[in-house]
């Protein structure tokens, strides 16, 4: 536990060096690009884009309880995509910029928060776009958007979490990133960002009903209920105790893991 309020600690003095790195690493990059920053807000418009005409056009995509399926679709996506990318990403940045970070006077532990910054335009332009598509049917911002106050700090307080775990695994075992590319394709179907399971006879109830379990899709559900104001977060009762106790327990050996093998990274690399 005192390696987990160490590393909160960190997260919070060097807040503002994570954000200078993460713009600085966005305009390193843009400049690469003829439309430089453009990209930030074009890429996640052409996904959704090609989601509208795969889903939308093609498929004629539905969701549950009569919601719009793009509204309902683009949502899970913005979110997923966000934890995807903060998880993978993050978990590349403490090897790829351990030089950096070892002639500069801020701890390597801030790198995969670094990485989160720079998610949070795409995340805001895919959600926002779900929830544009929401009030088209009739979906208005409600009370219940305040519900964002408890599920955005879950959202980045798990993904960060889940980020510095892998990023000290993926040191000790460079191979693991080819696994964790593997894990989320399979999640992206396993957690009902694109499909509602329960569409799908073949899955028992009882794997359907255990998804709060599932930390991605309680989180991805959470944001839906924010836009459709489907229920509270008190709602879902023990699955709130569990999704805590969850990444209380991924905070705690992520901290751990990534303090004991801090001053001997260098040695793995």
């Amino acid at each position: 536990m005192k390696d987990a309020i160490l590393y909160i600690k960190e997260q919070i003095k060097y807040f503002r060096v994570a954000v200078n790195l993460s713009q600085y690493s966005t305009k390193s990059t843009s400049m690469q690009n003829k439309f430089g920053r453009l990209w930030e807000i074009l890429d996640p418009l052409v996904q959704l884009a090609i989601n509208y005409l795969i889903f939308g056009v093609l498929m004629h995509r539905t969701a549950p309880d009569g919601l719009p399926p793009l509204a309902w679709m683009f949502i899970g996506m913005g979110v997923y995509t966000f934890m995807q990318h903060v998880i993978t990403v993050g978990s590349k940045s403490v090897t790829r910029q351990f030089k950096l970070t070892a002639k500069m006077k801020f701890p390597v532990s801030i790198m995969p928060t670094s990485s989160m910054v720079g998610f949070l335009t795409e995340f805001s332009i895919m959600v926002g776009g779900g929830l544009v598509i929401a009030m088209f049917y009739g979906y208005y911002p409600s009370i219940y958007w305040l519900q964002i106050f408890f599920y955005f700090p879950l959202l980045i307080i798990f993904s960060l979490s889940m980020s510095l775990l892998c990023s000290s695994i993926e040191v000790v075992f460079p191979d693991f990133k080819f696994f964790l590319n593997y894990i989320f394709r399979f999640l992206m179907y396993g957690s009902g960002v694109i499909f509602d399971l329960g569409h799908f006879s073949v899955i028992p109830n009882l794997f359907i009903q255990a998804q709060l379990i599932n930390p991605f899709y309680y989180l991805i559900e959470g944001f839906r209920d924010i836009a459709f104001g489907r229920e509270w977060f008190w709602d879902k009762g023990m699955f709130n105790l569990g999704f805590v106790l969850i990444t209380l327990f991924l905070l705690i050996i992520a901290a751990n893991t990534h303090m004991k093998i801090r001053d001997r990274i260098s040695d793995y690399l």
